[in-house]
């Protein structure tokens, strides 16, 4: 899976934003000066988030943005929906096609139940953890994700085991 600018950028401003009382919306500009990112490239993230409903615009002198339902209900896999990306099997399989017009293993590939393993693996992690929990200190998501998300054992292919290669 690749994280983009705008999946990253775009949970930095969600998480500035998610930091703020609701009676104390938080400026584009404010956003902006934290991150080290340009006023419009802000602006465009800080539409992206209020489109998808993640966040409310307030507009008035003392406007900005603030959370539009409780962090426990929004979820990292939530924002990188909404910012555009999030891993599908399909988008693979049909990418890489070679010059066919379709891939030429179809459902004898022995390849795309890796992928489908890994795509479940991190949209069950991204949906398992809320924004809530990223407004902790890094021990405590290290701490949730070891219980929501656990990473498998090291597993090693054993000597002698015959693979049809």
């Amino acid at each position: 899976m690749k994280i983009t600018a705008l999946e990253e950028y775009g949970l930095r401003c969600l998480l500035h934003v998610a930091r703020q009382p609701e009676d104390s919306p938080i400026s584009a500009q404010a956003i902006a000066e934290l991150e080290g990112l340009s006023l419009p490239y802000t602006q465009k993230i800080l539409r992206i988030l209020s489109r998808g409903d993640l966040i409310e615009a307030r507009r008035g002198v003392n406007g900005g943005y603030v959370i539009a339902r409780p962090v426990e209900r929004i979820t990292v896999g939530d924002a990188v929906r909404v910012l555009g990306g999030m891993f599908d099997v399909d988008e693979i399989c049909v990418r890489y096609t070679g010059e066919l017009d379709e891939c030429s293993h179809g459902c004898g590939c022995a390849i795309r139940p890796v992928w489908s393993h890994i795509s479940d693996f991190v949209v069950r992690t991204l949906d398992a953890v809320s924004i809530a929990v990223l407004l902790k200190d890094t021990a405590a998501v290290e701490t949730y994700l070891s219980k929501v998300a656990p990473m498998p054992p090291e597993v090693v292919c054993p000597i002698g085991i015959e693979t049809n290669v």
